[in-house]
Parts: C-alpha cells; structure tokens; sequence
C-alpha cells in the first residue's frame, strides 16, 4: 500500500512541476528524461509549499491532503504518455550491452532494492525520530503549527519535513521513508542525466553508483533524513545554472533559484550555495557582457531565497522573538517561547566542531586518508563511513578534462565549507555528489585516451569492482542487521521491530499502554524519540537532564520539587539508570542524591526494562514529608 501510494505521489510532484514549469517559466525541455527530473522536483517543492500553508492556517488534515493528491493526478492524467516515453527511452539505454554498465546496473538494481527494503520498515533512525518526523507528527496531530519549545530542532526550517508531513497524512511513517528515498532517486536519476551528457553513456550509471554505494548515504537515503533531499536540490541547483548558460535561456536561472531556496530550506548549512550561484550568475553576464542581467538575477536569487525561507523565519519571531533561534541567542535574544538559552547554543557549537579529526591545513590535506580508514559511524571521527571506492578513484582525477571545470570549482568550496563546519559524512554528501562525477569523468577521459589498452581497462574495471564490492558488504551488514524482512514478510510486529532496534522502545511503549492523556512524562537521557511518544511529555535537546537538574538545584526541601513538578504539568519521569545514577551520571553527587531521596519518598516505580526506568510522581503527599530536607 505504502509504495503504491509513493508512486501516486510522485505522479503528482510530476504533474504539477509540469503545469509551473510550462504554464508559468516556460521551460521547453529537450528530452522527457529532463522534463521528468526537473518537472518533479519543481513539484516536490510546490507540494512541500502547499502543505506549509496548510500548518499556517491550520488547514491540515489526512482528508485535505488526500483531496491535494486526487487533484493533481486528475488535472494531468495526459502527463502518464510523457511517463510512457522516458520509460521507452530507459529501455533502449539499458539494452545497449556492455561489460562496464552491465556491472553498474546490477549493483543499482541491488542498492535500490535494499534501499526500498530498508524504507519500507518502521522508521527507527534517531534524527527522523527526535524531529524529522517528530515535528510533522505534533503538526498534524495539532491540525497546524503549534510551538514544540523543548524540541530546538523545530525551529529549523522544514521545507522535506513538510513532505514527510504529507505522507503521514497519507500513509504510515514507511511512506514518509519511501517519499524521502524517493527524492533521493530522482538525484541519483539526475547524475545519470548529466554525466550522460558530459561522458560515454556506459560510464554515466557509475556517478550515481559511486554516490549510492557510500554506506553511510545509503542507510540515510531510507531513513527520513534531509541532508540528502537538500544535496538533491543543490545538485539541481547547479544544473540548472549549467543548462541556462549552454541555452542562454533566463527560465533555467529562475529555476536556480527555486532549487537554492529549497535546499537553505531543508538544511540552512546549504547557504553556501547562495555565493556560489552568484559567482555562477557573475560568470554568465561577463561571459554575454550582460552585466547589468546578472545583477538582476543575482538580487533575485537572494531575494527569492529569502522567500521561500520566509515562513520559518516568521514563525521563530513570533514563538521566540528570534528569527534565527535556535542560533544567535546572545545576539538577537529570546523569549519565553524556548527551552534553550546562551550557554547551551555555545555548548553544542562546540559540540559539533569537535566532528572530524581536526581543522588545520594537515588535517584537510589528510582527508582521503582519515575519511577512508578512520572514520566510524557514531562517533566523533566524522559520523560516519564512506567506504574505500573514493580513495581507490583518486588517481582518475588526473585525467579531468576542462569541461567538468565548474564542477571542480563547486567540490572544492564545498570541501572547504564543510572542513570548517560540521565534518559528518552525511553533510558531507553535496560535495560527494560532485567528487563521483569528477572521479566517473577522469575515468572517462582516461578510458578514451587507452582504447587500444585492454590491460589497463582490466586493471582499472577491477579497482572499480573491489571497491564497489567492499562498499556493498559493508551495506550488506548493515541491512542484515535491521533486518527489514522480518517484518515486511509480517514474520515480527512492529513492536518487535522497533524493540530490536532501539534499546527505549519497550519502556516507550510503557509510557503509551500505562500513562493516560493527562499524565506528563520528564524524559532524561532516553533520546528524545518523540515520534514514538503518544503521551505529552518533556525533554530536553541534547543536555537531557537540564530540566531535571534545574528542577532540583533551584531548592532542597521536596515541597519545593514538587511544586516545580506541578508547575510544569509532570507526573512521570522517564530515565535512563546508568546516565543518572550509574559510573556514566551526568548528574553531580549532591544532585544524584536528593533525586534518589525525593523517588524513595515521593515516587513510585512502574516499569523497568533495558535500564530505563519509569516513575510515577505521588505529588500529593502530606505536609510533614513534603517539608523533609532530601540533600542528606
């Protein structure tokens, strides 16, 4: 149901990025391959702009959404015929055989159908749960925007959780996986468009392979993230600047616009995407000594940019009083409208540029090397994997030719973007994209100029296969260990999926089955998994006991406790033993101690399971035990 559903999706981003594409910028598309990758992606964004509306005025329901996607499938049901088109076209390229395309093929056919595996169980990834899926959720469950202020990650823009938002209304959170994935194969789609236009044809499936088969981007693609949707965007992006500049046609910078206003949206590190268009807009107008255009064109873009930015940036300022927050909290201020402050922002800026293994000159020229074989998922060294096919691809940049000279321009500030912010393989992925065309088009190129060299073909097809080989194993493992069969065979429920997955969830599922409506829950080190929580509850983003602590330094009596429970609505905490009581407790010693006091006397414990313990608060007890000292 889930994927049949996709597929009416994608109908419908198809058939309404038609209708803008030629009704209103008058595109005229030289191929139905381009008119589809173009055409849906416009639509992608014009669906995530509608439902964005829909939150503001409180307009969203399954059944508005519902008839959304009824509509724009009737009004372009002629569409199918172009559909039918890029299919024939397909065909014909994947009948051509050769040794080459014939291994890239078979190694896209598996990713995809892992990847569409993957997508189809129940989302379990942290990120989609804290709030890639966790804030369109509270949307739709309020009918429309509502203030989330223990959840800093709603304050970031939302323009792919709109989409996510979408399928929920439509579907199960799978669909929301397979609507991310989606957009993800319409890159992957677009690299093979591109490098078709730029290489030999049976070396343009190896730029989306190359990408794909990155392990950490793979798992990603499936599990409702937005790095890879917003990369999906920049690509585009550049694409677009690409076609208008080969064309001369004015249509395609407006379509850059949209496409770099998209991707700020779904992930505000892809500013640097704004100066890099500008230098691309500059480019052209001296190029066709039409300055005066590109100027026009370069204030549109910023300004169109802004647009599509805009209601995120209304949205903070009236919940917060900062458009910006949760960044620039010592600049711009807060209001009450927020659970984050100052210090905390300080904190976790410090906490994210500690991601790498260094800033200096050494440690970005040393990047192949510590990428490759020293980062690991999960961790501070960099987040992620990458697998080893970049590294092996290397020496192919030797063969880059001048005409992938703008692509090159665009990798290395990327590159060096990235070095300086966040260094994690997944926001990593824009400059990936660009590295798996160049290192495909130096292949290209050296290829050609070996015709007559077999040896060399073998030696450089064998390099390729083992490192596609490795990057497949090491994805293998990863899908043997989710496991998504289990439960799309309805071999395990979903309650037995999720357990297996994620350590809280039966306490999780706990707080469902056991707490009413009314009842609050504090959640304390048990990552925030909103998504999973069907009761109200509060958390804290990142310092998970910051609540807690406040809660107990600012008095020592337990009246004094209790009340600040009551003030807040909590009736039940949720935490984790080992962080709060254990060799791993954040808490200080004191802390520990008049916390353990005021559960002996004032709480009562209603589940424990996987180390996560379950409280509830008896709030109403006599004076006499209310008014006892709990720091000795």
């Amino acid at each position: 149901m889930d994927f049949a559903l996709l597929i009416l999706i994608f109908l419908a981003f198809f058939n309404s990025g038609q209708l803008l594409t030629k009704k209103i910028l008058g595109l005229n598309f030289i191929e139905s391959d381009e008119a589809f990758i173009f055409s849906t992606a416009v639509g992608s964004i014009f669906f995530s702009t509608l439902v964005t509306a829909l939150v503001f005025t409180g307009w969203i329901t399954p059944l508005v959404c519902w008839c959304i996607l009824g509509v724009f499938l009737l009004i372009g049901w002629k569409n199918l015929l172009k559909l039918k088109l890029i299919m024939n076209s397909l065909r014909e390229i994947v009948v051509q055989d050769t040794e080459l395309k014939n291994l890239a093929l078979s190694f896209l056919g598996l990713l995809t159908l892992l990847s569409i595996g993957l997508a189809m169980a129940p989302a379990s990834a942290t990120d989609a749960l804290v709030h890639h899926l966790a804030v369109p959720k509270a949307f739709l469950q309020a009918g429309g925007l509502v203030n989330l202020p223990d959840n800093i990650y709603s304050f970031f823009p939302q323009q792919i959780e709109m989409l996510y938002l979408f399928a929920l209304a439509l579907g199960t959170d799978s669909l929301a996986q397979l609507t991310g994935l989606g957009v993800v194969f319409l890159l992957l789609f677009a690299l093979w468009h591109y490098s078709r236009k730029k290489m030999d044809h049976n070396h343009a499936w190896l730029t989306p392979l190359i990408f794909f088969s990155t392990p950490t981007i793979f798992i990603a693609a499936s599990s409702a993230h937005v790095a890879l949707q917003a990369t999906t965007y920049i690509f585009l992006a550049f694409y677009c600047w690409e076609n208008g500049y080969e064309r001369n046609e004015c249509s395609w910078f407006v379509l850059m616009t949209l496409f770099a206003g998209a991707a700020i949206s779904s992930k505000l590190n892809c500013v640097i995407i704004l100066p890099l268009a500008i230098l691309g807009l500059v480019v052209h107008g001296r190029n066709h000594k039409n300055v005066k255009q590109a100027t026009i064109q370069s204030l549109i873009l910023v300004l169109g940019s802004l647009l599509i930015l805009s209601p995120w940036l209304v949205k903070n300022y009236f919940f917060t009083g900062n458009p910006l927050a949760p960044y620039l909290m010592n600049i711009l201020g807060v209001e009450n409208g927020i659970n984050w402050d100052a210090a905390r922002s300080q904190m976790r800026s410090e906490y994210l540029s500690s991601f790498g293994m260094g800033h200096s000159i050494f440690n970005f020229l040393s990047l192949p090397i510590n990428l490759t074989f020293f980062s690991e998922p999960n961790s501070l060294k960099f987040d992620g994997e990458i697998g080893i096919l970049y590294f092996l691809l290397l020496p192919t940049l030797l063969g880059l030719s001048r005409n992938v000279f703008p692509a090159i321009i665009v990798f290395l500030v990327l590159l060096a973007f990235w070095f300086q912010q966040t260094q994690t393989v997944l926001l990593l992925s824009p400059t990936l994209v660009f590295l798996s065309l160049l290192l495909v088009s130096g292949l290209n190129h050296i290829f050609k100029n070996h015709q007559g060299g077999k040896l060399e073909k073998y030696f450089l097809t064998g390099i390729l296969a083992i490192g596609i080989l490795f990057n497949t194993s090491q994805i293998m493992k990863e899908w043997f260990r989710v496991n998504p069969l289990s439960y799309i065979l309805n071999k395990e429920t979903r309650e037995q999926f999720l357990s297996r997955q994620i350590k809280a969830y039966p306490s999780y599922d706990d707080v469902n089955k056991l707490l009413n409506k009314n009842d609050k829950v504090l959640m304390v080190y048990t990552k925030n998994l909103g998504y999973l929580m069907n009761r109200p509850f509060l958390s804290d983003t990142l310092f998970e006991s910051h609540t807690l602590s406040e809660i107990i330094d600012k008095g020592v009596y337990a009246a004094d406790i209790i009340n600040r429970l009551k003030a807040r609505g909590i009736t039940h905490i949720l935490f984790d033993f080992n962080q709060v009581f254990g060799k791993d407790s954040v808490l200080t010693m004191g802390e520990r101690a008049i916390f353990k006091n005021f559960l002996i006397k004032h709480g009562e414990q209603i589940s424990a399971k996987n180390g996560f313990l379950l409280y509830r608060f008896m709030l109403d007890s006599d004076g006499k035990q209310a008014k006892i000292l709990l720091n000795h």
